[in-house]
């Protein structure tokens, strides 16, 4: 009998093969239904992350306005080598001058800032990336076409998650040698925007940084200094300079669609914002949860300061880039809508 005890107290001190597969079981259900959770968790800050980026990417930008007597910057210019602004048809030696640097190279906000989480390196690269050898992404060449780091340095954030409305922002199209129209760009002051709060100023990247990129054979020139030109125009389509003419319009005449193509047809794609697949909009972001039958949201800044998560959809369909084509010469209205809510 005493033998009988020691057995029966020695098998009760230890788990059963069974018992173990169950309590393995029982753990690999709690945690497929606890990920989804800490991942969407994980998915939302990113979010509010990139949105707090925003907001104050969005303060330093009514510092400068402050300062500029209510001038928005321009989006870029290019620069000779000594740093001077320059009116040339092709960029010049020294490079880029963005509109981010106008913010963090006078203290107002961190070049951190324009940076987002969901972005490998936090942002895409600098078309002239510099010296930094980290600054560079794989299959990337300089407005030289070179391919390794060297002193040519666009005076811009390092990684850019954000991009600027052509509407508010303009291009350095300032004759009509740079514009290859009878268009040109000029600068926008803040009292001429209609309902600032309805109004997009900046928002966030495809994060795909070839998205915004020019195939150079096998390798691609980054475009992170260009804005976003959400418009189509009757009599020149996504060319905003090419006609004078009335005719801004959200969207083309039947097309619910703006543009946007699906998230699958444009996630590895290169060139969506030079306008050679269509509507720019394919290189704002869709990467924060929620969303619609075109891929996610994204946060956009608008020009009173606040930050909205939104689809890039919802934005067009209610005609959230401008009434006017602000920064363009000529009749810039934007007139009668196309697009339906799907």
């Amino acid at each position: 009998m005493a033998n009988t005890g020691t057995l029966d107290r020695h098998r009760s001190d230890g788990f059963t093969l069974i018992e173990l597969l169950v309590v393995v079981a029982i753990i690999a259900l709690l945690l497929s239904i606890l990920l989804p959770s800490l991942q969407k968790a994980r998915a939302q800050a990113k979010a509010v992350l990139c949105a707090t980026n925003q907001h104050s990417i969005g303060q330093a930008i009514h510092s400068y306005l402050s300062e500029q007597r209510g001038q928005f910057p321009v989006a870029y210019q290019y620069l000779d080598v000594n740093g001077n602004t320059v009116d040339t048809a092709q960029p010049a030696a020294g490079g880029y001058l963005h509109w981010s640097y106008a913010l963090f190279n006078d203290g107002e906000v961190p070049a951190e800032s324009f940076r987002c989480p969901e972005f490998e390196n936090g942002g895409n690269p600098r078309t002239n990336p510099g010296p930094d050898g980290g600054d560079w992404e794989d299959q990337q060449v300089d407005q030289n076409g070179d391919s390794s780091p060297n002193e040519l340095t666009d005076h811009q954030a390092p990684r850019m998650a954000y991009t600027a409305n052509a509407a508010i922002m303009p291009r350095n199209k300032f004759n009509t040698q740079m514009s290859f129209g009878p268009r040109i760009n000029r600068l926008v002051r803040d009292n001429e925007i209609i309902r600032t709060g309805e109004v997009i100023m900046v928002t966030e990247f495809n994060r795909n940084w070839r998205g915004e990129a020019l195939p150079q054979g096998s390798a691609f020139l980054s475009k992170s200094h260009r804005p976003i030109n959400p418009f189509w125009h009757s009599g020149s389509g996504f060319d905003e300079y090419a006609s004078m003419a009335q005719g801004f319009h959200y969207g083309q005449p039947g097309d619910p669609t703006y543009g946007l193509a699906s998230l699958n047809a444009i996630q590895d794609a290169s060139a969506l914002i030079v306008g050679s697949r269509g509507s720019e909009l394919n290189a704002v972001g869709r990467h924060h949860p929620g969303g619609d039958k075109y891929g996610g949201t994204a946060n956009f800044l608008y020009t009173d300061g606040h930050v909205e998560r939104e689809t890039v959809h919802q934005t067009m369909a209610n005609r959230r880039w401008g009434e006017r084509y602000y920064s363009v010469t000529g009749d810039n209205t934007v007139v009668d809508r196309y697009g339906e809510l799907p």
